[in-house]
């Protein structure tokens, strides 16, 4: 399988695994296939494609700092093994990886009990899993004396089972760090950090890395971690090998695989197959919560062939169902915190039932920037300047709430969004972020409950209050709109800026609706046909109708 290892001062070395069947495009912005986050790297900077002669290709896609290939500048060219791709300060080395035979070994099938390894009685039965069972013994037999074991025999027999038992508590210390490393850790990254420092302690394990999927379905670029140094000495670094066969036996077949060096069986002394570049044993297994495949966790050994026995495998096994499981809690945090995130930040301009239904539905909408067809409604005080004038700070601020409070009710009783607040004004939308079809005739009720509220508040006050509406239906980008730090959700687009002018035409008491909206709700509410208006953007005047609120029956509770 293809790679890139990828390298930026002051970062640590990493390895992206190109897909076999799609381009793969590169540059800073995050809807890349690989994001290179560096001012010198453009928004769509690259782009690798397979050619059909089975080589990959790369092609400059108009970035401003352009591709240098080898420290040479190129537009278009094919890639060979090894060749260094400048982007930014990054550096891309291709590795070509020439298919391989491998012979690989799956591990035991994890028991249930296993996703949460805590106990000794646990550990002692993933470090049992795949052993044959023990036989009953038989009776005892008395050993001939020319049968009998050597003094020599018992001490190498003793030594052997010493060792075993070293190994062993070495097993059980590292599954017991784990369960204490893995337990409460808040992000994925610290989860893979410190799954890779506690495979790189399992016997025998040289480097490793662990891959994580992307949306695309492919992987994301993995961090390389070394048990030593790779920069000390000046033995050239083995290849990581790890072939789309041995991907696609993992993530499909969903167990842990032992890869071996086809060098070590004799049956294949006589293949012309490429052996292994550099890597003499492996493991692979996947990173699992659940029925969700997160990613890969990949280690090897350098120098000794067969270094990992199936005891080996099951116990790596173990600690990458442990990670796995690790990642998916944390993953679930992340999901609830962002949903409670985005409801808080909904319930500020949707009524509660809305806002409820967009939380328990939220795979099903869209709440990033998309066009669809709403109504907006604009609303705004009619001479509240020159009321504020003779009203002090707190008068002014507490006849603010009370009205802004009335008309909220209003809109949210029609299943409106309150999009934001204008000084002494407001605009709302419907039909977004979820559209019932009828947005224009509840915009259009909406409104005229609002003068039937704002009607009764005023007698109740010493200083009435009067009010302009304008309604415009259309199409219009609604969404997730502003900058990193803050972002709003929000409609923008012609249909907006009519909804404006028209609420700027209105007279005191008035409601104004355009053509659009008028057709729309049809003759569900009165209204009377108006003389065209010029409104600022418009070359023509645009057809408006009143909507004769004052004729409309109001609603027994208010």
């Amino acid at each position: 399988m293809p790679r890139l290892v990828i390298e930026r001062p002051g970062q640590e070395q990493q390895v992206f695994e190109l897909p076999p069947d799609r381009p793969v495009y590169v540059g800073r912005a995050e809807s890349n296939d690989l994001v290179l986050r560096e001012t010198s790297v453009s928004r769509r900077h690259a782009m690798l494609s397979p050619s059909l002669e089975g080589h990959w290709m790369v092609r400059d896609l108009g970035s401003a700092n352009g591709i240098f290939l080898n420290s040479r500048s190129v537009k278009e060219t094919p890639l060979k093994d090894g060749d260094v791709l400048n982007i930014g300060e990054y550096s891309l080395r291709y590795e070509s990886m020439e298919s391989q035979i491998l012979l690989t070994q799956a591990a035991a099938k994890l028991p249930p009990r296993l996703t949460m390894v805590m106990s000794l009685k646990d550990v002692n039965a993933a470090l049992n899993l795949g052993k044959e069972p023990t036989p009953t013994p038989a009776p005892a037999v008395p050993i001939p004396r020319a049968a009998a074991v050597s003094p020599g025999a018992e001490r190498s027999q003793l030594e052997s089972r010493m060792k075993a038992l070293e190994h062993e508590n070495r097993l059980f210390e590292l599954l017991y760090q784990v369960s204490r490393a893995l337990g409460d850790l808040q992000s994925v990254e610290e989860v893979i950090n410190s799954v890779l420092d506690l495979v790189l302690k399992v016997e025998g394990v040289e480097r490793g890395y662990a891959m994580l999927g992307d949306e695309k379905g492919g992987f994301q670029p993995a961090v390389i971690r070394y048990k030593k140094d790779p920069s000390v000495g000046t033995a050239k670094i083995p290849q990581m090998i790890l072939s789309q066969a041995i991907i696609k036996q993992v993530t499909q077949g969903g167990v842990p695989l032992l890869v071996q060096d086809v060098r070590m069986d004799p049956r294949l002394a006589s293949s012309k197959s490429i052996a292994l570049g550099g890597m003499q044993s492996a493991m692979c297994a996947p990173l699992k919560g659940g029925d969700k495949l997160y990613g890969l966790l990949y280690v090897d050994n350098l120098v000794k062939r067969g270094m990992f026995s199936q005891e080996d495998l099951n116990i790596f096994s173990v600690i990458a169902t442990q990670a796995g499981l690790a990642v998916d809690r944390v993953r679930g945090r992340e999901e609830m915190a962002k949903q409670s995130q985005q409801r808080s930040a909904l319930e500020r301009f949707l009524s509660p039932g809305v806002a409820q239904k967009i939380a328990a539905e939220a795979a099903d909408i869209q709440l990033r920037g998309e066009t669809q067809n709403l109504t907006v409604l604009f609303a705004d005080i009619r001479g509240f300047t020159s009321m504020a004038e003779i009203m002090s700070p707190e008068e002014t601020v507490e006849l603010l709430n009370d009205f802004f409070n009335a008309m909220s009710d209003r809109i949210f009783s029609h299943e409106g969004t309150l999009d934001k607040f204008l000084g002494d004004g407001l605009m709302c939308l419907f039909g977004a972020p979820i559209s019932k079809g009828n947005e224009a005739l509840n915009a259009v009720r909406t409104a005229v409950e609002m003068q039937q509220t704002l009607q009764q508040i005023n007698k109740d006050m010493g200083r009435p209050l009067h009010m302009g509406i304008g309604i415009n239906t259309g199409r219009a980008v609604v969404g997730y709109i502003g900058a990193t730090r803050r972002m709003d959700y929000t409609a923008i687009g012609d249909v907006v800026n009519v909804a404006s002018r028209l609420c700027a035409a209105a007279a005191p008491d008035q409601i104004l609706v355009s053509a659009n909206t008028r057709t729309e709700f049809g003759g569900e509410l009165p209204t009377r046909r108006l003389e065209p208006v010029k409104v600022k953007g418009k070359a023509e005047p645009i057809q408006v109708y009143e909507v004769l609120w004052q004729e409309v029956p109001v609603p027994a509770k208010q």
